[in-house]
């Protein structure tokens, strides 16, 4: 039958079994377009007399190459359609068939009855070609094709193109669409969580009002602009805040990484709530903590760590400093296998260095280089920073809301949370919607008992662990644990011996700003008036040092006490405030400020005579030892345990170092009993009136109100 074809440029067509474009005429030839992305130029001809030949009436469905400009054995790999792969390692079989005579491509894997007679290589490869091409159904010069394409693209150029076309669910929405959701995503990065069909999807219509004019360009309907918000962004309006916030402070460029070949040369430092709760069995009540670390970067061994009720202070993290070149006392109750002499170092030569680390547990010990911390208040102190000038220590604070510059610390955290404190009663969640209903019923251990949970589980776990980051050297599938790491980086660079200076705590003490002078009454800090017998020397007398006034340091979580170095023999000497009650528990900066505070709310003045003593009826009306603690308020509870948790920290540093000479404690003030019987008191007889000495007399006992009260 006659059959009669128009074929006009952009016409499509079918032509050996793939579709093709008419991309151009010119006289007897036609310029094709595959469908695929080949090109070719066939004779008019040729082209009409082909059995294969069809006209299309209409363009196919998916007229684009999805992967253009994608790798081909990346899109072959990734194929979900298991048949049009088969196909095509099918198909390379019968061309290395119809090329070398085996299925396999090589005569050594050849299969039984290989090779056929009608495929033997000594036959020629058009013979067998023609052959090839009866056997599957196909045309000579399709072979020819195939076995054309398959040199230059390898398989991929087997793959049918029907079977394997990447589908693009955005390929009908508005590129401007597309860039209004990114934009207004990235506007609302910072904000707070937002509906995407209600609030983000009328800011985002606002947005192309606003470039291309009201009602030019219209969002799709609301079941699809939500596939596409999920398909554009990594995090969705609707997602938490502080997962979005997270995200938008990462940098916008490749990540780097810290480069450290030996212990100490990076060490970072980082302080995060910890997800667990304290119980405080005075005060039957439970409380927030606080987890400060520091990380070597070469060995990933947590160095040391200090755990604080909420509100980290300078001293803590210079204080940590100390702790990270100190060797971590072993407990009586663990295992001899976590002492340091099980580490695979030579121990027999370390401790010819630092006797110390007989009794150590199995915890490195380096010197730091170079300390990597954040922004935070305490560790920008002058405590800190005369730390490290002491130790000759580097000092490198990482960038603002850029917690992906020490990422080794911020895991570490993520590990803590997942090995120790959902293991711990009272845990409490990293937040609110991981928080269950009787956290505080269920908090049993004090911050004591956590910090030794802590302690025992880096010994025994975390450094002996094995880390994905960490493997030995000449074989990166093998895994290290952070102690194998600091034994193999000791080999490579040595013992560096840490510093043992017995009055380290007290140098690491702040101190009193300009510098204090010591007149008759004492030494004047916040107020408050320090003294002691050794001052007596130093009364109304310059210092040596250039500005004339005396260093006074103190330390913030217990103000109780001052301390003052005598350079005459060099030694450290407790000042204590001479307005202190011999019952008084010590407390901190903050319970003074607000002691203060409440003076200055009654209408004290610091210049009042008084002053000292309206402070300490302040800060006894605060610890409110008068009362019954279950009738104390929330507050007064947490004030209570912070300072005697701090006090306790403070006297633990300090039985460190070499002690002090303690100040003189004032004696007890007995109870008075007020006798049932109105009695009178015998005056002794006198041994004579020559005897009399007026200073043997016994003064009499003073009265306390507050003491009568307690009993």
């Amino acid at each position: 039958m006659d059959q009669r074809h128009r074929i006009a440029v952009e016409d499509w067509i079918d032509f050996e079994e793939e579709q093709h474009q008419v991309t151009g005429i010119t006289g007897a030839l036609v310029r094709l377009r595959s469908i695929s992305g080949r090109h070719q130029t066939i004779m008019l001809s040729i082209l009409l007399t082909d059995p294969t030949f069809r006209t299309l009436t209409a363009p196919p469905a998916t007229s684009d190459n999805g992967t253009a400009g994608l790798d081909p054995g990346g899109v072959l790999a990734s194929l979900t359609n298991k048949q049009a792969r088969d196909d095509a390692l099918e198909l390379e079989a019968h061309l290395y068939e119809a090329t070398t005579g085996f299925r396999s491509g090589s005569s050594f894997d050849k299969e039984p009855g290989e090779p056929r007679p009608q495929y033997h290589p000594d036959l020629l490869l058009s013979e067998r070609v023609v052959t090839k091409a009866a056997e599957l159904g196909l045309t000579e010069r399709r072979i020819w094709q195939l076995l054309e394409e398959w040199e230059e693209k390898g398989l991929w150029a087997l793959v049918d193109g029907r079977k394997a076309r990447l589908k693009n669910p955005l390929r009908n929405i508005d590129e401007r669409v597309i860039t209004a959701i990114r934009e207004q995503a990235a506007a609302e990065q910072r904000d707070s969580s937002s509906s995407v069909s209600t609030r983000f999807r009328r800011r985002t219509q606002n947005r192309l009002d606003a470039d291309y004019g009201p009602g030019t360009v219209e969002l799709p309907k609301p079941d699809t602009f939500r596939r596409v918000v999920k398909l554009l962004l990594h995090r969705s309006p609707s997602d938490p805040a502080y997962q979005r916030i997270s995200d938008a402070n990462q940098p916008d460029r490749t990540f780097g990484n810290v480069i450290a070949h030996r212990p100490g040369q990076v060490v970072m430092l980082d302080t995060t709530p910890l997800d667990v709760l304290a119980y405080d069995p005075a005060m039957n009540d439970t409380y927030n903590v606080e987890l400060t670390v520091a990380i070597d970067v070469t060995t990933r061994s947590i160095l040391a760590w200090r755990l604080t009720p909420l509100g980290t202070k300078a001293i803590d993290i210079g204080l940590l400093l100390a702790d990270v070149m100190t060797p971590e006392p072993m407990r009586p109750e663990w295992a001899d296998a976590l002492r340091y002499q099980m580490l695979r170092v030579p121990f027999e030569r370390h401790l010819s260095v630092d006797e110390r680390l007989a009794e150590a547990a199995a915890r490195p010990v380096v010197y730091p280089e170079t300390l990597l911390y954040d922004h935070g208040k305490p560790y920008k102190s002058d405590v800190v920073k005369r730390a490290c000038r002491k130790w000759r220590i580097d000092l490198q604070d990482a960038r603002k809301l850029k917690p992906t510059d020490k990422p080794h610390v911020e895991r570490l955290f993520g590990t803590i949370r997942e090995q120790f404190s959902m293991h711990i009663a009272g845990y409490k969640g990293f937040n609110v919607a991981h928080r269950g209903k009787h956290v505080e019923e269920q908090a049993r251990w004090t911050l004591d008992e956590i910090a030794e949970f802590f302690a025992e589980y880096v010994i025994a776990v975390y450094q002996n662990q094995h880390h994905r980051g960490l493997t030995l050297q000449g074989f990166p599938d093998l895994n290290v644990s952070p102690n194998e790491a600091y034994a193999m980086a000791l080999g490579a660079a040595g013992y560096v011996d840490c510093p043992r200076d017995p009055k380290m705590y007290y140098e690491l003490l702040p101190i009193a700003d300009g510098g204090r002078a010591i007149n008759s009454y004492g030494v004047e800090l916040d107020y408050l008036v320090y003294n002691e017998d050794v001052l007596y020397k130093f009364r109304r007398a310059k210092s040596p040092y250039d500005n004339g006034r005396w260093p006074i340091r103190y330390d913030p979580r217990n103000l109780l006490h001052t301390y003052f170095h005598n350079p005459r023999n060099d030694t450290w000497y407790t000042l204590r405030w001479t307005k202190a009650l011999s019952d008084l528990q010590p407390f901190t900066d903050i319970t003074l400020r607000e002691a203060r505070r409440l003076v200055e709310q009654r209408g004290g003045d610091p210049k009042d005579k008084d002053f000292q003593e309206q402070i300490a009826k302040a800060l006894w009306d605060l610890q409110n030892r008068t009362d019954a603690p279950e009738m104390w308020t929330k507050t007064d509870r947490t004030r209570h345990t912070r300072d005697r948790h701090r006090g306790e920290a403070q006297a633990q540093d300090e039985a460190r170092s070499t002690p002090a000479v303690p100040a003189t404690v004032p004696p007890p003030v007995p109870e008075v009993v007020e006798p049932t019987v109105p009695a009178l008191h015998a005056v002794p007889d006198l041994p004579g009136e020559d005897d009399f000495d007026p200073f043997a007399v016994q003064p009499a006992e003073v009265w306390n109100p507050h003491t009568s009260q307690e009993g």
